[in-house]
């Protein structure tokens, strides 16, 4: 029985083993291959839409956002004073659509690059060495993107240039492939025109998004801040609630921007090798290359490069990748000029003031970082205002370069102690142990450059590279010294306020005792004692005690003049008592350089003792 037992596991044991072989020899012959796709650039900002901005209840916010954007680099690249009208509106509640629209007269697209210039992803004219608002070629694909995802409406578009006539296009994006589809186009007749003046340009587009409070207030923000930079600008913002417009409070405008060569600095192999590229055709050697496509980059300062980098003189095209990665590297340890400023279009100090005017009355400026503040009056606490290239940073703040900047800069700048802005600020509520989030003050940075160091392509945080944390610490330290006596004076206001707070409680006390004694309307009294202690602690008295008790201190005085008659007759009957001592006296007299009061006692008090 035993011996058939055993048999019988046996069988079960080899079978099972068989079993799990044959199993793992199908799973090795079905084993999964890995796939390799090609995602075009729509489908991959579609799936990706955070990394734009695109997200929950921001996709309003970024779309306003966007629009404004191009509409300012429109008309500014022509030096046109921008008016911009921006409309949001409700158009199905129940399924969350609504439609927004952008008008602007800036220079308009031409029309056969109409349709890729709105559709097609990472397709720009911003693709240069220049300051400007746009960067990626994402912002305005992204909303053709959106309205073709979610809904059925297209893309309704409004072209006009000083080249051609008005255009009208119906749009969709094919997100699979990148590609515009073109569903309607006609040339648009001057009774139904829909810009005004020689150019322009206008979308409308559908959108399925929510707009919480937050978002609104968020828009608000933004279109109003933009405004501040933008000053020369007219901008009408309309939605269901209302239509509100910024005037333009100056015709002035900042000079364009100009697209400038790159800096020696942020040459790469990639840059260098596109700059071979661009000279192909042309007999040109490595030295004039260097020259011709890089800034403070003289023909000596690249044949001086070249040498330190060994290489032999040849043709420009038959350096091979490991000769030029040499270069590179040559410049990297290279003392260069500093880049050029004056392609850029920093708003400087004057168009500022008249942004901040109405709001805000202190305003700074250092090279390409400006930087402003407003302190007191109606500001209830701390804000930071960020912006670049002229638009403004709402979102991500805790993780920009100015936060940090915010975080370093310690107030000693000002004059003022920690210890002072705590004690009289106290009641202030702040996330943050910074001390300057107890003032009541606003911080406003502006950075412009070719090339801003966004964290991610929604552009809402800045990171800190080179050296551009160094000079916004040194525009904030510079600002913090020039308004340090502001500082001060509403360090003192706030401190008066707290000894009146202070004062004020103390009174009705005070007055309880006193018309228990005496026979005074209390009312009267107290009226009398707070006026008073108004009036002590603006510095309008300095002695509140003789305002209070008048004749008190006419007796006091009484009685302290006879005292110092009784002493001068005292000295005098002495006089000529001991002339040794009064010898000894007036040499201590000289001695001590006059000192009356102190000498008197010192007289008095031997004569006494002498006697």
């Amino acid at each position: 029985m035993h011996q058939l037992t055993s048999k019988v596991t046996t069988e079960v044991l080899e079978k099972g083993t068989k079993q799990v072989k044959t199993i793992l020899q199908i799973a090795q012959k079905q084993k999964t291959k890995i796939r390799y796709d090609k995602k075009a650039e729509s489908e991959f900002f579609v799936d990706n839409s955070a990394l734009a901005g695109f997200t929950g209840e921001r996709i309003l916010y970024m779309s306003v956002r966007e629009l404004i954007e191009n509409s300012l680099d429109s008309c500014e690249i022509n030096h046109i004073l921008p008016v911009i009208r921006l409309r949001l509106k409700l158009l199905d509640g129940l399924n969350d659509l609504w439609t927004i629209s952008c008008k602007d007269n800036g220079i308009g697209i031409p029309s056969e690059k109409v349709p890729v210039a709105v559709c097609s992803f990472l397709t720009s004219g911003k693709y240069v060495e220049k300051q400007q608002r746009g960067l990626f070629g994402v912002g305005l694909k992204m909303i053709a993107a959106f309205s073709t995802k979610d809904t059925d409406h297209p893309l309704r578009v409004w072209s006009k240039s000083e080249e051609e006539s008005e255009c009208y296009f119906d749009l969709r994006t094919d997100i699979g492939t990148n590609k515009p589809i073109t569903l309607f186009k006609k040339n648009v007749k001057n009774d139904e025109s829909q810009i005004e003046g020689e150019s322009g340009f206008k979308v409308e587009a559908v959108l399925r998004a929510k707009l919480s409070p937050v978002t609104k207030n968020k828009i608000y923000d933004y279109v109003s801040q933009t405004s501040i930079v933008n000053p020369y600008a007219i901008i009408a913002f309309e939605t269901d609630e209302g239509k509100v417009t910024f005037k333009r409070r100056t015709e002035i405008m900042p000079n364009p921007s100009r697209e400038v060569l790159p800096h020696p600095y942020d040459m790469d192999l990639k840059t260098l090798k596109k700059a071979i590229f661009n000279f192909m055709n042309q007999k040109t050697t490595l030295q004039g290359i260097l020259s011709n496509s890089f800034q403070k980059m003289s023909n000596d300062k690249a044949k001086e490069i070249i040498t330190r980098a060994g290489l032999p003189i040849k043709p420009a095209d038959k350096y091979d990748e490991h000769e030029l990665i040499k270069v590179v590297n040559v410049c990297k340890h290279t003392k260069f000029q500093s880049p050029n400023t004056d392609h850029l279009s920093p708003i400087g100090e004057k168009i500022l003031t008249v942004g901040m005017t109405s709001e805000y009355s202190i305003i700074l400026n250092k090279e390409t970082v400006n930087s402003g503040s407003q302190t007191g009056g109606d500001i209830p606490s701390f804000k930071l205002f960020r912006f670049a290239n002229k638009i403004p940073l709402l979102y991500d703040e805790g993780s920009d370069v100015a936060r940090e900047v915010i975080s370093e800069v310690g107030i000693n700048k000002m004059g003022i102690s920690k210890k002072e802005v705590k004690e009289q600020f106290s009641h202030v509520e702040t996330k943050s142990d910074r001390t300057v989030e107890y003032l009541p003050i606003h911080i406003f940075f502006h950075i412009c450059s070719t090339k801003i160091p966004y964290k991610t392509a929604g552009k809402e945080s800045i990171a800190s590279e080179g050296d551009l944390k160094k000079y916004m610490k040194s525009c904030l330290s510079d600002l913090y010294r020039k308004v340090s006596a502001q500082i001060r004076r509403e360090l003192k206001l706030k401190e008066d306020e707290n000894k009146l707070r202070l004062y004020k409680h103390y009174i009705p006390f005070i007055i309880d005792a006193i018309s228990e004694s005496i026979k005074i309307d209390s009312k009267k009294l107290s009226i009398a004692f707070q006026n008073l202690a108004e009036r002590y602690v603006s510095g309008e008295l300095t002695n509140i005690t003789k305002q209070i008790f008048p004749d008190s201190n006419q007796k006091r005085n009484q009685l302290n003049d006879k005292k110092n008659n009784d002493k001068k007759n005292t000295v005098n009957n002495d006089n000529g008592n001991d002339n040794n001592l009064n010898k000894f006296d007036t040499r201590t007299n000289v001695s001590k350089h006059g000192n009356k009061t102190k000498l008197d006692k010192i007289n008095i008090h031997r004569k006494i003792t002498k006697k």
